[in-house]
């Protein structure tokens, strides 16, 4: 079994109340609360993989069964669940939020998350929503044109 397979489906399996971890045939795993998606650590590792792959059985369903990089499927399961903590919250919450679990996740797995967005990109866009509740839509596109050159 990988280590760092079982890191990524550690790390993901403590993402309450999205996930919960599980004992399937002998391995830990975490299971979705939402569609009882699987996420297993691999057993075997092919010498032409990667050490990050994990097996995923949609719905619970093992003759559905994907194998993926344990890093993007981290990255998605934690943006779910930071959207699900922030709700109500200031828009800054949910980037520093995201910042600190991302740094949680490299120091807890090795590995990195897939984020599409640099940490200043995050600070701004954290702006850019707070302009929006605040201001109106109309205000924070004008605002957004000007600081664009537009």
């Amino acid at each position: 079994m990988s280590q760092s397979s079982q890191r990524y489906v550690d790390f993901i399996g403590g993402l309450m109340p999205l996930y919960q971890q599980e004992d399937v045939q002998g391995l830990w795993g975490a299971r979705s609360l939402r569609d009882g998606t699987l996420i297993l650590p691999q057993r075997e590792i092919d010498d032409g993989l990667d050490d990050d792959r994990v097996t995923v059985w949609w719905q619970g369903d093992v003759q559905r069964a994907t194998d993926t990089d344990g890093s993007q499927l981290a990255s998605i399961a934690l943006v779910d669940y930071v959207q699900f903590h922030s709700v109500g919250k200031a828009s800054q919450h949910a980037t520093d939020l995201l910042e600190h679990l991302s740094q949680h996740f490299t120091f807890k797995t090795g590995g990195n998350l897939y984020l599409p967005y640099a940490e200043e990109e995050l600070r701004a866009f954290g702006r850019i929503l707070e302009v929006i509740k605040n201001y109106g839509p109309d205000l924070a596109l004008d605002a957004l044109k000007k600081s664009l050159g537009f």
